[in-house]
Parts: structure tokens; C-alpha cells; sequence
């Protein structure tokens, strides 16, 4: 029985979620920069966003295998001759 994989991100998936996180983090970097008038704050305010907005949307692509086999804890499903004792 061969089990589902889980998705992963693909390439071009990948280069989309940096791109726009780039194009937010720079709009909300300057924006903040425009604020308070200190360009530091502005590119520090930017590099956050990008991480943040980036490294999230990798990662929930990477949580879509919840729900499959991959997903299941090891004591369930076929897995669970290997990984239980069989008591109850």
C-alpha cells in the first residue's frame, strides 16, 4: 500500500511567496521609515516583514500533509504493529 506524499512547495511556488513578501516588507519597510524618519527603523521593520511574511507561507504549504498518513501519529493506522506493544 503505498502512501500518499505530502505536498511540497514547488519552485515557482517558492519564487511567488518571496517575491510578494519582498514587495510587502519593502511597501511596509518605507512606510515606516516615512513615519518615524529614521531610515534604520524602516529597513528593520522591512527585513522583519519579509521574514515573517515568507518563511509562514513556506511553512503552512509544508503543514498541508496534515490529515494524511503522514500527518496521522505513528500508533495509528498500519503503523501501529511497529510502534505498539499491543496492549490496550
Amino acid at each position: 500500500m503505498s502512501e500518499p506524499s505530502i505536498p511540497r512547495p514547488t519552485r515557482g511556488y517558492a519564487v511567488a511567496v518571496w517575491a510578494a513578501a519582498v514587495l510587502i516588507g519593502a511597501t511596509l519597510g518605507v512606510a515606516a521609515g516615512l513615519v518615524t524618519q529614521n531610515a534604520w527603523i524602516g529597513i528593520g521593520v522591512g527585513a522583519a516583514v519579509i521574514a515573517l511574511v515568507g518563511l509562514s507561507s513556506v511553512l503552512a504549504v509544508r503543514r498541508g500533509g496534515h490529515g494524511t498518513v503522514e500527518g496521522a501519529p505513528p500508533w495509528t493506522g498500519d503503523a501501529a504493529a511497529r510502534h505498539h506493544n499491543g496492549a490496550s
